[in-house]
């Protein structure tokens, strides 16, 4: 999307080139998943209000600083909730930050493990190949080993291009949420 048509979408400060996207919330709790009953600032966030906040970030280069402007349509100003909001939303991004290291972890595992049994399947089936005779059952064998090879590898090339690039672009764009400025601004 150009950057004239995100200017028309959200507010745009040009002098600190901040977008600020603004999200309307009936309480203070409306931020917060309704099944999650722990306190505030470890709870987790609702599960609609993760997918716009993650969805106006891929909108927005990652170049550009985001502010939320979170309006609270029933409640008078609270310093302490809006404090343990503000905390609690930076917890619940430095959470998902870290299951996104181990999850690249995972991948980084899966790919080495792919790799190594690929290829020893495919030294298998080679080695039934060319050494242990022309049988119809070592050939379909030695097949099966170099399918199976070639599968392996082809999943770890699949990971290492496709999941890691996946992880590693919604990690930045949680690294950009954790240090985003968080507002409220309330209507009675």
């Amino acid at each position: 999307m150009k950057l004239k048509e995100l200017k028309s979408i959200y507010r745009y400060n040009l002098e600190e080139k901040k977008f600020t996207i603004d999200v309307q919330l009936e309480d203070y709790r409306d931020a917060y998943s309704e099944w999650d009953f722990s306190p505030f600032t470890n709870r987790d966030l609702d599960d609609d209000l993760i997918e716009y906040i993650l969805e106006c970030s891929y909108e927005i280069p990652l170049r550009y600083f985001l502010v939320f402007d979170f309006h609270i349509l029933n409640q008078a100003q609270d310093d302490a909730r809006e404090e343990r909001t503000i905390q609690g939303m930076q917890n619940f991004f430095k959470h998902e930050t870290r299951k996104l290291d181990n999850y690249r972890m995972r991948v980084i595992r899966d790919i080495v493990s792919f790799f190594f049994v690929g290829c020893v399947l495919l030294f298998i089936g080679f080695y039934l190949s060319a050494f242990l005779g022309h049988s119809i059952l070592f050939s379909i064998m030695s097949e099966g080993f170099f399918i199976g090879g070639w599968v392996l590898l082809r999943e770890m090339f699949s990971a290492w291009f496709f999941e890691m690039k996946k992880a590693t672009i919604k990690k930045k764009h949680f690294l950009r949420l954790q240090v985003s400025e968080l507002k409220f601004s309330y209507r009675i």
